[in-house]
């Protein structure tokens, strides 16, 4: 099963990028109470957790339906105009209530295999919501504002410090993905957001592996919204309502969450690099896939010659190739790329170490 994109339609101006202080709080909500799943933020947890009082903790508990995944992606952010917190929180409180129940209740239901006596059996799953969820029968005005609070009271207490560090990293985020956007285009750029991403370049499809199917298709003046989140990562949430968004991880954790490259593969790299055709090839092959003839071109060497970088290049794993035709196009791997410096700092750290034991 798998979501796919259908971006043949989509061009580099229907792309946007935007994030959210309220729904990134709400994504260390689900951190905060599921941290187990969230390896990377666990000393921010453990950090949270001192400061946290017993009564939001309390809070925290009673509200945890609200942010387990797949509901989660409901509060997703929705446009590209950035608002701070409080301004956020105070849109969130004049959404219609009609609106706000009734798109908490159908996004838990569309997700449960039970119809029939549909509260009972969801306060059986979740005992701890269970006053928000009769809440939300007698009072969903009270519930808003008890979970407004909440955020509120999580924001002030675990995030307000921290924000403009982590506000930073998601703008250098959005600034190097903004480029890959400008210079290579829609299809590597959503390929370089998460490994659970495949792109089909020949049919101009992105495949999101999820347990349901669907097809997304982008008319001509419909937007693609990127979300950069620190708190995400190890997740990829998709928003299939209009506007269609991605919230995915930024680089930052991405590159943490990489396995140390062993030395003899650091070897490969520096030795597949010193070389300057192959750097230019690299620096071709950046902005698309290229043939063996039109590298060959572009450098002004023999594709006898391209063909013997090519090979080098492939051996050290920083590009692959597929057939079109009579053509066979190369392509970077990005994540070699990505890994490189990850790992060369990695091996350089743990050499100091070793020193600093002797």
């Amino acid at each position: 099963m798998s979501f796919s994109m259908h971006l043949a339609n989509l061009s580099s101006e229907q792309i946007a990028f935007s994030y959210s202080p309220a729904h990134e709080t709400i994504l260390a909500l689900h951190v905060f109470y599921d941290c187990k799943h969230h390896p990377l933020h666990i000393p921010w947890v453990i950090n949270a957790r001192k400061k946290a009082s017993p009564g939001l903790k309390e809070e925290i508990d009673a509200f945890s339906l609200f942010y387990q995944r797949p509901i989660i992606s409901y509060w997703g952010h929705q446009g590209t105009t950035f608002r701070s917190f409080e301004e956020e929180l105070q849109e969130f409180l004049e959404i219609p209530i009609e609106k706000f129940y009734q798109k908490i209740v159908d996004t838990i239901r569309s997700h449960s295999d039970l119809q029939h006596e549909f509260f009972e059996k969801v306060i059986e799953r979740y005992p701890k919501s269970r006053n928000v969820l009769l809440g939300l029968l007698e009072n969903p005005v009270e519930v808003r504002r008890r979970f407004t609070h909440l955020l509120k009271a999580f924001w002030d207490t675990c995030l307000r410090e921290e924000w403009p560090r982590i506000e930073e990293l998601i703008l250098k985020d959005i600034t190097f993905r903004g480029k890959k956007l400008m210079y290579e285009g829609p299809l590597p750029l959503l390929e370089s957001l998460s490994p659970e991403i495949a792109i089909d370049y020949k049919r101009k499809k992105a495949v999101i592996r999820r347990i349901s199917k669907a097809d997304i298709f982008f008319e001509e003046e419909e937007v693609l919204l990127l979300t950069p989140s620190y708190f995400v990562w190890p997740h990829l949430f998709v928003n299939r309502r209009n506007p269609v968004g991605i919230n995915y991880s930024i680089m930052e954790n991405q590159q943490e969450a990489i396995k140390p490259m062993p030395p003899e593969n650091i070897l490969k790299f520096f030795r597949a690099m010193g070389d300057l055709t192959r750097l230019q090839m690299v620096q071709f092959l950046a902005e698309k896939p290229r043939s063996t003839r039109e590298l060959a071109a572009l450098i002004g060497v023999t594709e006898g010659a391209v063909s013997k970088h090519l090979k080098q290049l492939q051996d050290a794993g920083l590009i692959t190739s597929r057939r079109e035709s009579y053509y066979v196009f190369y392509q970077l791997q990005y994540d070699a790329f990505n890994e490189f410096p990850v790992g060369l700092r990695q091996f350089i750290q743990l050499r100091e170490t070793e020193s600093e034991n002797k």
